[in-house]
């Protein structure tokens, strides 16, 4: 029954507000961040080793640290608020080339440390639509 309590409501209508609510339980259940209380969170692969364990790589390995890139920041693309590309364009090379002059700057920081700052100091000139569509 509708609110005035005399017609029936059309499926369609409770499939979509059955929908929007659990949509929102959903998102009220989520933490704001993806970490531990204190901000921590385990670290696999690539990213657990150091920029200077980056900077000794061989090409095998080089392969092992591209692999991990494109999987972060196809990542980080899903999960993060209006963006589509946090690379804005950047091909891989670019994006290698950036983290190697990081790693050389910053041999004692993680990896993952070098993607963190790649992706935050790229917030800005991101890609919010596909298209090419910046910061709309």
């Amino acid at each position: 029954m509708n609110p005035a309590g005399n017609l029936p409501v059309p499926p369609r209508t409770r499939t979509a507000s059955a929908i929007a609510l659990a949509a929102a339980l959903l998102t009220a259940a989520m933490p704001s961040a993806a970490a531990d209380r204190d901000g921590n969170y385990a670290v696999w692969g690539a990213g657990a080793k150091s920029c200077y364990t980056f900077n000794k790589r061989d090409e095998d390995e080089g392969k092992d640290y591209r692999q991990y890139v494109m999987g972060y920041l196809t990542a980080y693309n899903a999960l993060a608020n209006e963006t589509y590309s946090i690379s804005a364009g950047e091909d891989l090379d670019a994006i290698m080339g950036w983290l190697a002059r990081y790693c050389e700057e910053k041999p004692m920081h993680s990896f993952e440390q070098a993607l963190v700052d790649y992706t935050s100091s790229h917030v800005d000139s991101r890609l919010k639509r596909p298209g090419g569509q910046v910061g709309w």
